[in-house]
């Protein structure tokens, strides 16, 4: 019979570890900014690398949790526009053949039908599978190590179709109803999801100060399940100056990677300038969700901007997408309220 290390845990410190929010009220990984900028698939390696199966299948697990919080945004929001679609006197029979046209377009590589949910569940399978067989020790690194990079190519083909439909759909609403309509479809599908997401953040309940760790933890988060970076793995690049952090996505695994395709089936850019598009034209109509998200929503409801964002453009699509956390409100500079045409509030 083969000794198995580990059985009754390690000596060794762990490569990464993972702990309760009670602020957040979920599992979290902890670590500084850098740490943090770094994609949770490099940390299962690392942990497969040091022969951590525990900790390596508890990633995979959390892994899971990351892509979870945007399958469900993207699952709410599909919901939503075609409800909005429909409000707005769009048949039944016009929305099948629009979503009838982007599926076809969205079918994955091996021929299935883009079936969001029966993908996801095969996603998952794949990740219980992978973390079974992680902590009960019957994976060696190498075959690990392809299962954890064949996972993160799973999720990668959902997440992707995911944001691509959701810019099809605005490109429906720019073409059947014109471009202002965006934003007001984006106003009101995703008011409800801010309500429940960026409602920590209203300084009118909470001080600002007290919700900047919690805002830079969501924005890591979130985009590491985005998987953004040129890896498509979730690595960033974060920078900390006196009063602010810089989190930089080269690309972003939505937006940014629609922008750099030249956009997704009818959908485009901006070629007026709206508030919820910062006011530039060449903006993604996918992209322009965070204007209105981390900036506009948030300046209209309690003054202050959540996350300042420097998004790419048509024009210069390889620049890297920002998002800049300021660590007052004080710091945040006049321009981010002009570019969206308000202006800072005094003191």
């Amino acid at each position: 019979m083969t000794a198995r290390q580990g059985i009754s845990g390690g000596i060794a410190a762990p490569t990464t570890r993972l702990s309760w929010s009670d602020s957040l009220g979920k599992r979290i990984r902890d670590g500084g900014p850098a740490a943090l900028a770094v994609s949770t698939v490099e940390r299962i390696e690392a942990a497969i690398d040091a022969q951590q199966w525990e900790v390596a299948a508890q990633l995979v697990d959390y892994f899971m949790e990351e892509a979870k919080v945007c399958h469900l945004v993207y699952t709410t929001w599909v919901e939503g526009f075609e409800g909005w679609l429909r409000q707005q006197g769009v048949t039944a029979a016009e929305l099948a053949a629009e979503r009838e046209r982007l599926d076809l377009l969205l079918r994955f590589d091996d021929g299935a039908p883009f079936e969001p949910h029966v993908r996801w569940t095969r996603v998952g399978e794949r990740a219980g599978g992978l973390g079974n067989d992680l902590r009960g020790m019957q994976a060696g690194a190498g075959e690990a190590h392809a299962r954890v990079a064949a996972l993160a190519v799973a999720w990668r083909d959902l997440h992707d179709r995911w944001a691509d439909l959701q810019a099809g759909l605005m490109g429906f609403v720019a073409a059947r109803f014109g471009e202002a309509a965006i934003g007001e479809c984006y106003r009101a599908v995703l008011e409800p999801f801010l309500q429940e997401r960026y409602r920590p953040f209203d300084v009118r309940q909470t001080p600002y100060d007290q919700t900047v760790e919690r805002n830079l933890y969501l924005a890591f988060e979130a985009m590491r399940a985005h998987l953004v970076g040129p890896d498509r793995l979730g690595n960033m690049q974060v920078t900390e100056h006196e009063d602010r952090w810089v989190i930089a996505f080269d690309p972003c695994g939505s937006g940014g990677r629609q922008t750099r395709n030249g956009g997704f089936a009818g959908t485009g850019f901006t070629e007026e300038r709206h508030d919820w598009a910062w006011n530039q034209e060449g903006v993604c109509h996918y992209c322009a969700h965070c204007c209105l998200t981390n900036e506009l929503w948030a300046v209209e409801q309690w003054g202050a901007p959540v996350r300042v964002t420097q998004p790419p453009l048509r024009d210069d699509p390889q620049r890297p997408c920002t998002w800049t956390i300021y660590k007052t409100a004080e710091a945040v500079p006049a321009w981010a309220y002009e570019r969206i045409g308000r202006e800072k509030p005094a003191g």
